[in-house]
């Protein structure tokens, strides 16, 4: 890699030994920085030769623990990967290096007049290659749909050594969808084409206060039974809005149980339409304040409140870990109905907003780290809420990604022969067992040895 792209001493890996998913560290060999795609297939053909485990990281903002390093591995750090973005207009895709950041992507489709619709939280920081490998999607899931969507080509190193592309409309599309959603079991994606689509001619926001987040979850049924389909359509429960008001004054009031954030998309008809539809079923939904944020000021303000959740809850404990189910929506009152009641239950405070429109929640568990009895019953409840999405129909994870947090809740969505014949995937791809090979699927403690 040449002097300044190898690390390997003690200081010098202490935050490579983590990802933002508080509670989990690893013990990492050493951290190497490729250049080009042909670097980091070398680095991963070398690590195989040699039995050692290799782990990629983007930027590290993974919250299931899916960069977290097993003791003795290589961490792959993607970031020097900044090729682009270099926008094509004319077949609106834009190509870009895995390291490149959600946010530059972004910001190149505006300035050629599209749009590059998904937006995770930490699409400031999060690169576009970590995107794709846990399929992030974001507030804007619900009407555009998320990574995998907009994935037209990647490039992957190999654990062969070398790289290959893969490309819809061809004989290799199949991979791509493989590939999209893997957390780097199966290969390294270092370079991706995206697609670009026309940006909304305008939007709308409203904000619409609840007694409780019940009364929200149904009047979010009820809005999209309407037919409107929102850009995005966000909740946040009370401990969230107490969290980011106590960070900095929102002029929320704590009186408020829950928030529903509407964010309408379209030409100037279609806003006036959506607009007196949504209005009115938010009207006949048990609303107790319901106001629009005309201006720009306003409207980046509702908005940043529902950014700022994540890094506000830290005001109100030191510890805290996240699940991110996905249900149907018809079933959304009645899962956070259970998620309060189990907060109760298990003594802890759980924090719930997300991506409501689409199904995905994000059920937060607050604790104290320094507690063992706290963080144990932390670990408990996560399995209590996987339970939960599963009961309803949903999935595990709606854009985390498996990785660490939720590889031990796999039984509880696939039978152990589904789960042996996706761990046969990977072993075709890494048969020697070195990419990241302690996330996502558990061994059959029947089966093991």
């Amino acid at each position: 890699m040449g002097p300044g792209h190898v690390l390997g001493s003690a200081a010098s890996l202490v935050s490579y030994a983590i990802d933002a998913t508080v509670g989990y560290r690893g013990e990492p060999l050493g951290v190497v920085f490729p250049g080009t795609a042909d670097e980091t297939a070398a680095v991963v053909g070398l690590a195989r030769a040699n039995g050692v485990t290799v782990v990629a990281r983007g930027a590290g903002t993974s919250l299931a623990g899916g960069a977290v390093p097993p003791k003795g591995a290589i961490v792959v750090s993607l970031s020097r990967l900044r090729s682009g973005p270099f926008v094509d207009e004319i077949s609106r895709t834009v190509q870009v290096g895995a390291g490149v950041t959600t946010m530059e992507v972004q910001s190149a489709a505006r300035t050629a007049g599209l749009f590059y619709p998904p937006d995770p939280s930490s699409q400031d920081v999060a690169t576009i290659g970590g995107n794709a490998a846990t399929n992030a999607g974001g507030p804007h899931a619900l009407k555009y749909g998320v990574t995998r969507d907009y994935v037209t080509e990647l490039r992957v190193a190999n654990c062969s050594g070398s790289t290959s592309v893969y490309t819809r409309g061809t004989s290799s599309e199949l991979m791509v969808d493989l590939m999209i959603g893997s957390e780097g079991t199966i290969g390294l994606i270092t370079d991706l084409q995206l697609r670009l689509i026309a940006a909304p001619e305008g939007t709308r926001t409203i904000i619409a206060s609840f007694d409780n987040v019940m009364t929200a979850a149904q009047a979010t049924v009820s809005l999209l039974d309407t037919g409107v389909v929102p850009g995005k359509l966000e909740f946040m429960d009370d401990v969230s809005i107490r969290a980011v008001q106590a960070a900095r004054d929102r002029g929320l009031s704590e009186e408020i149980g829950a928030l529903l954030l509407v964010e309408l998309h379209g030409d100037k008809q279609t806003l006036l339409d959506d607009g007196k539809a949504s209005l009115d079923s938010l009207q006949r939904s048990g609303v107790t304040k319901l106001r629009e944020a005309v201006s720009e000021a306003e409207q980046r303000r509702a908005w940043e409140a529902r950014g700022a959740i994540t890094s506000s809850l830290a005001r109100l404990r030191a510890g805290k870990i996240g699940e991110d189910i996905c249900v149907p929506v018809t079933r959304l009152p009645e899962v956070v109905e259970r998620i309060k009641k189990l907060s109760e239950q298990a003594d802890l405070v759980i924090a719930l907003f997300g991506h409501i429109g689409d199904g995905t929640l994000h059920p937060n568990v607050l604790y104290d780290p320094a507690s063992e009895l706290e963080t144990t019953a932390a670990r408990t409840t996560l399995g209590e809420l996987a339970r939960i999405g599963l009961d309803s129909g949903g999935v595990l994870s709606g854009e985390h990604g498996l990785g660490l947090v939720k590889r031990d809740f796999v039984p509880l969505a696939w039978d152990w022969d589904t789960i042996e014949a996706m761990r046969s995937i990977k072993d075709s791809f890494d048969p020697t067992g070195i990419l990241n090979p302690e996330i996502m699927w558990p061994q059959d403690p029947d089966r093991s040895g």
